[in-house]
């Protein structure tokens, strides 16, 4: 009976606890100045009570108050600087209209004790729509300025207009001549590489291998700013030479290593008869033939060979910037293809063979791979590593 009579206090001590402490939080939110994070705690504590919290309506006053007041007042002074970001003056004022909005279902506030709290709303509604219109101003000039750098061939500066009339549209839908201006910093922005490949080694190359190596697909590497064609369209004006410069190819000789062993095993092979001490066959207490399992050594001997061949293909892929006239990026190429074949056969008893010796058991030599066969293959290895240093391109282009 002592028990159940603790266990209430201890839930009354656990919640007193707790109210104390979330009441003590709110005022300490507000006198570190965390207003956000003070109305945010306040709104949800309040919502839907009856009997609102004193200590949660002062807060939630103080900090409503004093955060629109710091608002305003940040928004007033970067309107007056002396570039004053349009775009950012807007956003301010539209924070304090939507802490406004949250409010407005709150109203009024009234505590248990009957107080009141006043909240002095800002009038932004034209606030927003002035700052809106300056920052559309803004952004446009700040558009047309990089559009004209993109006239003068400046492809990184057509992209920035782009998306410069892209933030456009956030304040204004086709804002004087935005959408044909923005079309055209679009195809200023374009830039055109044509990919070809060069031999310099001084080694053969196979037919088809250009043809395979540059079966890469431009429109698979095609962005929203970069096109890429495997096959130069005569006429057609290139940003960028990406060259694939074959420096060497290495092909080995045909390698045949073999390993012959043997196995041996001790295994079970039916049974014998057991001989008593005259060489007689034993009987057990019935009179019977006494046998037991016979044990025997089985032996296999096993001839393995392992066929190998290789070809390596180095060289580097050169990215050339035709406007410039110099060479603004150069990646190392490598690529390695492999003919490796495993035969393994064996005489003697297949009882004698280990796990791993059967499972290699079946393969036989086949004919090597030609030299330009494998030399075909280092073409497939080399292309997804083409494919990647075109794609990482972007970051000098």
């Amino acid at each position: 009976m002592k028990r159940l009579t603790q266990i209430p206090l201890v839930f009354f001590l656990a919640i007193s606890f707790l109210a104390i402490t979330s009441c003590t939080s709110v005022e300490t939110l507000v006198e570190s100045g965390n207003y956000e994070e003070t109305i945010r705690l306040a709104q949800k504590r309040l919502t839907g009570k009856q009997k609102k919290n004193p200590k949660y309506v002062l807060a939630l006053e103080t900090a409503f108050n004093r955060i629109t007041e710091q608002d305003m007042l940040r928004a007033r002074r970067k309107a007056e600087s002396g570039r004053p970001d349009w775009a950012e003056i807007q956003s301010i004022y539209q924070k304090v209209r939507r802490r406004q909005d949250a409010l407005a279902p709150l109203l009024p506030v009234i505590d248990k004790h009957g107080y009141q709290a006043e909240f002095r709303f800002a009038r932004v509604d034209d606030l927003i729509v002035q700052a809106g219109d300056k920052a559309a101003a803004q952004i446009y000039t700040e558009a047309t300025d990089l559009l004209a750098l993109a006239r003068t061939g400046d492809k990184a500066a057509g992209r920035s207009a782009y998306n410069a009339f892209n933030r456009l549209q956030n304040y204004r839908d086709n804002y004087r001549d935005a959408n044909a201006l923005q079309a055209e910093a679009r195809e200023l922005g374009k830039v055109f590489i044509s990919v070809e490949m060069v031999n310099r080694s001084g080694g053969f190359l196979p037919a088809g291998f250009e043809q395979e190596l540059l079966r890469a697909d431009g429109p698979v590497l095609d962005d929203n700013w970069r096109f890429y064609d495997f096959r130069a369209i005569p006429g057609k004006t290139y940003d960028y030479n990406a060259r694939i410069l074959i420096d060497d190819i290495q092909v080995s000789p045909e390698q045949i290593s073999e390993r012959s062993f043997v196995e041996e095993r001790e295994i079970t092979d039916g049974t014998e008869y057991v001989l008593d001490a005259n060489g007689n066959v034993a009987k057990d207490t019935l009179g019977n033939d006494i046998t037991r399992p016979r044990r025997i050594v089985v032996r296999a001997d096993v001839l393995e060979v392992l066929q190998r061949k290789t070809a390596v293909v180095t060289g580097s892929l050169l990215l050339y910037d035709n406007r410039a006239r110099r060479v603004v990026d150069e990646e190392q190429l490598t690529a390695e293809a492999y003919f490796e074949n495993y035969a393994s056969t064996f005489r003697g008893d297949r009882r004698a063979l280990s796990s791993n010796t059967r499972r290699n058991l079946g393969a036989r030599p086949v004919a090597f791979p030609s030299n330009e066969a494998l030399i075909l293959d280092a073409a497939d290895v080399l292309k997804p590593q083409l494919k990647e240093r075109l794609a990482d391109s972007w970051r000098v282009l």
